[in-house]
């Protein structure tokens, strides 16, 4: 019991370091060309120095970033830029190919800052290589602590690259380039990431839908109710046609978790009835606009809109399906003992506390 309660407190003290705003990848889209050129997406919150990797930085909004004006926007240009080139590399016919920085959103004035499925702050980048790329040209992005790079090919069916951290990758030419990672995979894989590698607080609440009870029933109940919510308001945000802020949705998130978990305090021996299945429903809605946030990269209006959806929400339910069947597995003949029951409760109390603090920080009564 006792090494149970240090286990607790440790994820504690770990889920309330990782409760911030930390950037896991940037991604572009290759355009073969001629010319050569790599399109950029890039979060303007990365662009502050201070906030990078910071997990106590909140997510910056559009708002935030159309307010700023002139004065604000020159350093943050000047810092994306001088990010990517830290990170960037590009070789051919061995030698490093240089390459301009163009803003595509300063093409017009004021600025056409890109609006997502939330109203997260990106700065849009388009890189034109200095010389011809040639057959067998490779990408380098360098190690250290940073976000991977996700490059999406050209074609219509297009595939995508991912350079890890100190990983280098050959492109391929531009008559094969649908020979990387199938973009149906690769948007299964970040559906599948948002859950089990990048949304703590979404693994939460599916944990939370565990420890009401360990029955498949009830299990299976909240887990089609809580899917048929966050599908819905993922395919309407993603769609275009709702869109909630993050520094509302985020709050509201962290909230869920707690209203769960707390719930499952006075409800271990009953069956998922109405109200906790309403309950889940609801926020559920919430939870979906907290996905399409997450995967506002890779869900668009138009052409692939539904499969890449689909792809998207299934690498979700995958993942939390595998968190539930591991967490069967390891209670797995000691869930009708006492001590099961007396670690159920702690572990709900551990994740009401770090919901608790995520609620407070994310309405910014706390830094």
């Amino acid at each position: 019991m006792r090494k149970t309660c240090c286990c607790l407190l440790g994820f504690l003290a770990l889920a309330i370091t990782a409760s911030g705003h930390v950037v896991n990848q940037i991604s572009g889209e290759w355009k073969a060309g001629p010319p050569w050129e790599i399109d950029v997406l890039f979060d303007a919150g990365y662009a502050v120095p201070e906030w990078r990797g910071d997990g106590q930085a909140p997510a910056p909004q559009r708002e935030w970033l159309v307010a700023m004006g002139e004065s604000g926007w020159a350093p943050l240009r000047q810092e994306a830029e001088r990010y990517l080139r830290e990170c960037l590399q590009v070789n051919s016919a061995g030698k490093t190919v240089g390459w301009r920085v163009g803003f595509t959103d300063f093409a017009k004035n004021p600025p056409d800052f890109v609006e997502l499925l939330t109203d997260a702050a990106y700065l849009r980048l388009k890189l034109t290589a200095d010389a011809p790329i040639e057959r067998g040209a490779q990408l380098h992005w360098r190690e250290g602590a940073r976000p991977s790079f996700v490059l999406k090919l050209p074609g219509k069916e297009a595939g995508y690259l991912t350079l890890a951290p100190g990983q280098s990758q050959e492109l391929p030419s531009a008559d094969s380039a649908k020979s990387g990672r199938h973009w149906w995979v690769e948007t299964f894989r970040q559906g599948y990431l948002h859950v089990l590698r990048l949304g703590l607080d979404h693994l939460l609440f599916v944990l939370g839908l565990f420890f009401y009870r360990r029955d498949w029933r009830s299990l299976l109940w909240q887990s089609l109710a809580f899917t048929l919510a966050h599908t819905a308001t993922l395919g309407l945000a993603a769609a275009g046609l709702i869109r909630a802020p993050g520094h509302w949705v985020e709050p509201m998130i962290a909230l869920s978790v707690m209203v769960v978990a707390l719930e499952n305090l006075k409800s271990g021996k009953k069956s998922a009835g109405p109200v906790r299945l309403a309950i889940v429903f609801g926020f559920g809605l919430i939870h979906g606009l907290g996905f399409a946030g997450a995967l506002a990269s890779w869900l668009k209006p138009g052409a692939g809109f539904l499969p890449a959806l689909l792809c998207a929400n299934l690498g979700v339910e995958f993942a939390q399906t595998t968190l539930l069947a591991a967490a069967w597995m390891l209670t797995l003949g000691w869930n009708g003992t006492a001590t099961y029951r007396r670690c159920r409760a702690a572990a709900c109390l551990v994740i009401t506390s770090v919901a608790a603090f995520w609620f407070i920080q994310r309405l910014g009564w706390v830094s």
